[in-house]
């Protein structure tokens, strides 16, 4: 099973050289990668605006997708061109085991998704040229690149990973109205407002959204306990929690989360009736004491069921016992299933191009290129204006864009719930 993780599947030498090679073929410019955590997915977030939209049964997409191709709009070429702006750290030596390896293996999955996704397209008779450029750490460099390239035939534009960076590069684009892709962050309050931005990092109060709607779907008879650690997370999930329409019907308790505390007495004992407990944490520390403070509960077999974030399938120590017996569901932006036959096309595909396992970046590559290269087969440059309000399904990732405050943001989430000490997608 391919989880929510943020780690990186480790390339062996053939693999990672081989990239690079056809990097420099490529004719791309030198520079440095990113420091610190390692494509990290989660950053923080302030204050966004947001609105209550439902998404749709997926049922219904083919069926929205038809009726927008179907609508007036200009006729457009079908030969696609691409951007992509990646830290491959060509200007220098890197040492295996050092952060900028593990940066790099991962630069590398992600890159080797998007060109097995090309391979996809071109057989559905999608063409897509892609212009590969190697950024550098120095945005002043970034921005002098950007700006020296002719954008006038693109698309579409992917990266930078830096969340400053990308920033500077999208005003660029915005300028000549070309979409561009943040692959993994999320924004914030400080972000640039920009019409052509999609972050594909669900915002932490999407998370509370999803989670709102949910309950007020199953019209609970139980408790609902909210445990707080006071974090910034916290407090942006119930923000989205919050602005759900009706989630003001829905009684919370809400405790401190505190050392030795049994919470066990705050739930309804019937058998036939299940409590639900929202721990909106990404502290592993917090997050454990949380669960174990239902220790009770658990002796007396009380039905319930503990929400948490995708966070958790981080932490170093997993508290897994209390994830089975609490029927725990995680609120999480990627998780795919190995099972999935979907998936497994998807793997073995990667396996025969490569000759090893594909890590959980190069699947992000592959659901991000084959989404918008379908968005721009189906409605060329002007894909931004008709991809709203749809829900999309890919394998680990799916896509549901809304017009956010400021720039465009994907909502999607999945639940996966723990059963069988194995996390199942929630239907």
């Amino acid at each position: 099973m391919t989880s929510a993780q943020n780690h990186l599947q480790r390339s062996n030498g053939n693999k990672l050289w081989g990239v690079l090679f056809l990097v420099l073929m490529a004719g791309m410019a030198c520079s440095a990668s990113r420091t610190g955590t390692v494509l990290d997915n989660r950053q923080p977030t302030g204050d966004t605006e947001q609105t209550e939209e439902e998404i749709p049964d997926k049922l219904k997409q083919e069926e929205e997708i038809k009726e927008q191709k179907e609508a007036a709009m200009p006729e457009f070429d079908r030969d696609f061109h691409v951007v992509l702006f990646l830290p491959f750290s060509l200007h220098k030596e890197i040492l295996p085991g050092s952060k900028d390896y593990k940066v790099l293996e991962g630069v590398s999955d992600y890159y080797q998704g998007i060109l097995l996704a090309l391979q996809q397209l071109k057989q559905e008779g999608i063409q897509v040229t892609l212009h590969v450029h190697d950024t550098r750490k120095d945005s002043a460099y970034t921005v002098k690149l950007a700006r020296s390239l002719d954008l006038s035939e693109t698309d579409l534009v992917i990266g930078p990973l830096d969340r400053k960076i990308f920033e500077a590069v999208a005003t660029i684009c915005a300028e000549q109205e070309i979409p561009v892709v943040s692959p993994f962050t999320l924004p914030n309050s400080s972000v640039t407002a920009n019409a052509f931005a999609f972050y594909c990092g669900p915002p932490l109060e999407a998370y509370g959204m999803k989670v709102a709607r949910y309950l007020l779907a199953q019209r609970p008879k139980g408790s609902i306990l909210h445990l707080s650690d006071g974090s910034a997370t916290e407090k942006a999930f119930m923000r989205g929690f919050q602005s759900v329409s009706g989630a003001e019907k829905l009684t919370l308790i809400r405790k401190k989360i505190e050392g030795n505390t049994d919470y066990s007495f705050l739930l309804n004992k019937k058998d036939s009736v299940l409590n639900y407990v929202l721990i909106p944490s990404d502290n592993e520390y917090q997050s454990n004491m949380a669960l174990r403070s239902f220790k009770k509960a658990e002796e007396d077999e009380v039905p319930v069921r503990v929400f948490g974030m995708d966070s958790w399938l981080n932490f170093r120590d997993p508290e897994m016992d209390h994830w089975e017996k609490l029927n725990t569901t995680l609120v999480t932006a990627f998780f795919s299933d190995d099972s999935d036959s979907s998936y497994q096309r998807f793997y073995h595909a990667f396996r025969a191009e490569h000759t090893i396992p594909p890590g959980e970046y190069a699947l992000r590559g592959y659901d991000q290129m084959l989404f918008f290269g379908n968005a721009m087969m189906a409605f060329g440059k002007y894909f931004p204006g008709y991809i709203t309000g749809t829900a999309f399904r890919g394998i680990g990732v799916d896509y549901y864009w809304t017009r956010g405050s400021k720039v465009v943001e994907n909502r999607a989430l999945r639940f996966i719930e723990f059963d069988e000490y194995r996390f199942h997608i929630v239907p």
